[in-house]
């Protein structure tokens, strides 16, 4: 994703976009300054929403008809819900899990290809 010429900071984050080395893709709200609405940012349209989730903007595409981000909506199996109706980033059982479908950190089958590497 990143092209390998960008300057990293101290935390291994882009320095642009690194909060804790005042980056300058920030504002003096904290926040990104193109989604800042204080900033009146890029990104934030007539209706002071963001423009790619705006719906009287015509963005539609991205919200499902539960007013939801399509890819994060539970009701519509959206690809960033796991099988326990949650996200999948944010899932403590999915997280824990191996390729194997066991616990990470107890599965003797990534035990033994760890040690075969």
């Amino acid at each position: 994703m990143f092209d390998k010429n960008h300057k990293k900071c101290i935390h291994n984050r882009r320095k642009v976009l690194c909060r804790e080395c005042d980056g300058t893709q920030f504002c003096h709200h904290n926040r990104k300054k193109y989604i800042c609405k204080e900033c009146n940012g890029s990104q934030i349209c007539k209706h002071n929403r963001r423009k790619d989730s705006c719906r009287e903007c015509g963005n539609k595409p991205k919200l499902c008809p539960h007013n939801k981000q399509k890819s994060r909506c539970y009701k519509c199996g959206g690809v960033e819900i796991c099988e326990h109706k949650k996200r999948k980033s944010r899932c403590k059982i999915c997280k824990n899990m191996c390729i194997h479908n066991h616990i990470k950190h107890s599965c003797e089958e990534c035990f033994i290809s760890a040690i075969l590497k």
